[in-house]
């Protein structure tokens, strides 16, 4: 099964995709052309909602009582110069890596240490790659939402139903969390779990989602805490 396969086999028959690189392995294109479209993506979504994301940096700046007036506006020309604007492209680009061989990273150790099981990182790590490839639509569908609304922070999901959230709000952050795509991503872990484990759904479930819910409330925890500062 070659790459392209794969990839529409992650949406639509995820089994089947995972099946595949259990029996026959990955190749160097699983691991290249997953990572260059997910920074692509990245890289898109940064370009096109540049303009909002600076003018939110500045009413951010502006309202920061403890700066002077001086301090306010060295700080938004810094933010909006050509070396800041060129160091957010690379730092996203890293950070998607980093964040997809952490992901990968977490779930081998969950399942080869917590779950007794025996897999190669590797493997793992093509099946989080593939599994993020699910972010993709959702990144595409929320920069059209911020480019409708000229605000960074919309919700695809529970957050969505909230008419005014109160974004330092550990509880909101929490629910916000649970979004279409990110439960989504959930589901095909535990097929993942399932297929290169050879786990139980039970086991699997307990697995993918006692670890998925720790992470939702930590990044609860550093989002509400983040929005506070910004304050």
């Amino acid at each position: 099964m070659n790459f392209f396969t794969r990839l529409a086999n992650v949406f639509v028959s995820p089994d089947a995709c995972f099946t595949s690189i259990k029996d026959k392995g990955a190749k160097w294109t699983d691991y290249v052309i997953p990572f260059a479209l997910l920074i692509a993506m990245m890289i898109v979504f940064l370009v096109v909602t540049t303009d909002i994301v600076q003018q939110e940096t500045i009413n951010t700046i502006q309202k920061m009582e403890q700066l002077s007036d001086t301090q306010k506006e060295m700080a938004i020309q810094q933010s909006t110069s050509s070396i800041a604007i060129t160091m957010k492209y690379i730092f996203a680009s890293i950070t998607t890596i980093v964040a997809v061989f952490f992901s990968a990273l977490i779930f081998w150790m969950v399942g080869n240490f917590i779950g007794s099981g025996e897999q190669k990182f590797s493997t793992i790590l093509v099946a989080a790659l593939y599994i993020q490839i699910i972010s993709i639509p959702e990144s595409i569908i929320k920069m059209f939402l911020v480019m409708q609304k000229g605000a960074v922070n919309v919700f695809l999901g529970f957050g969505s139903l909230v008419t005014q959230p109160e974004l330092s709000s550990f509880g909101f952050q929490f629910l916000a969390q649970f979004e279409f795509f990110k439960i989504w991503r959930i589901i095909v872990w535990v097929i993942a779990f399932k297929i290169l484990y050879k786990y139980s759904t039970k086991k699997s479930t307990l697995l993918v989602g006692i670890t998925m819910l720790i992470g939702i409330i930590i990044s609860a925890l550093l989002s509400s805490f983040q929005m506070g500062r910004m304050g």
